[in-house]
């Protein structure tokens, strides 16, 4: 994709690069090394342009690449960096500062989940260790939410940030993530459907006030859909811009949940109690014994 890419080029924007590819300039190798193409200026500087891209591709210099091409496009680069992205979503405690309670990442490594008041420090590391970041509506709320919690000194900055908020509008795919979702064919299991954002804040509190696990493990698997599932919207996503642009390139398999499964099943198990839930939930019994 990146190849047929010519955005990066001052004064190429949606349309001069589809009358490009119209004139049978469909990738880099066939900008000619002379004549007349754009104008005599513009093809000096395009040629330059090209060239410098072609070295940032093959070093893979993400950062270079994501400086070069409109944000608007940055979902082209994503099959080339693939292997470096993480999909991740979060909930938040509902109140005006938004403090992060849930936090799900999904890499080539697996399923991450980080926890407020157990292991939730150690989420801008996890995050900084990948350079791609695929979120859905995270340039507007997810990130500034946990550069807000974690500080701008602490928390990461990606090479390149893939909005599928913003990606999908495009494509017109309008609505929200999991609207979107059932429009695909890829929507959650039937004890899912229908849990939104203020569920998760009455889960967290319930967990919170009650040392309640089962309300936080509802939590845990509700904001791990929100993550992988961004996977496979990424590639039905990527796939569906190939398609509007009549583009040969090679479409993605899509991403099957299924493997993660068993993943998820584990993960849930392994949020037991900690010392405090179970302080949290004798507290509640005395209280309820003394009235």
């Amino acid at each position: 994709m990146l190849l047929h890419t010519f955005q990066h080029i001052p004064g190429v924007g949606p349309w001069r690069e589809k009358d490009l590819w119209s004139k049978g300039i469909r990738t880099w190798d066939d900008f000619p090394d002379g004549g007349i193409v754009i104008s005599r200026k513009a093809d000096v500087i395009a040629r330059e342009r090209i060239a410098v891209a072609r070295e940032a591709l093959a070093r893979r210099d993400l950062k270079e690449l994501a400086r070069l091409v409109p944000p608007r496009e940055h979902w082209r680069l994503f099959p080339e960096f693939q292997d470096d992205a993480v999909y991740f979503d979060i909930e938040t405690d509902g109140s005006q500062t938004q403090v992060p309670t849930v936090v799900s990442l999904f890499d080539t490594a697996g399923l991450h989940v980080f926890v407020q008041g157990r292991n939730m420090d150690a989420l801008p590391e996890a995050m900084a260790a990948r350079r791609l970041w695929v979120t859905f509506n995270g340039s507007c709320f997810d990130v500034p939410v946990l550069k807000e919690y974690f500080g701008e000194k602490r928390f990461p900055v990606p090479e390149a940030h893939i909005d599928l908020r913003f990606v999908t509008r495009r494509l017109g795919l309008g609505g929200g993530l999991k609207e979107i979702e059932e429009k695909l064919g890829v929507g959650r299991p039937p004890h899912l459907k229908g849990a939104n954002g203020y569920d998760a804040v009455l889960l967290w509190r319930a967990y919170l006030r009650r040392g309640d696990v089962a309300a936080l493990r509802y939590l845990v698997e509700y904001n791990l859909y929100d993550s992988f599932q961004l996977r496979s919207l990424m590639d039905l996503a990527y796939n569906k811009g190939a398609d509007d642009l009549n583009l040969d390139v090679p479409r993605l398999k899509v991403f099957e949940r299924g493997d993660l499964l068993y993943d998820v099943s584990r993960l849930l198990l392994e949020l037991g109690p900690t010392p405090s839930d179970v302080d949290t939930l004798a507290r509640v019994r005395a209280m309820e014994q003394d009235s």
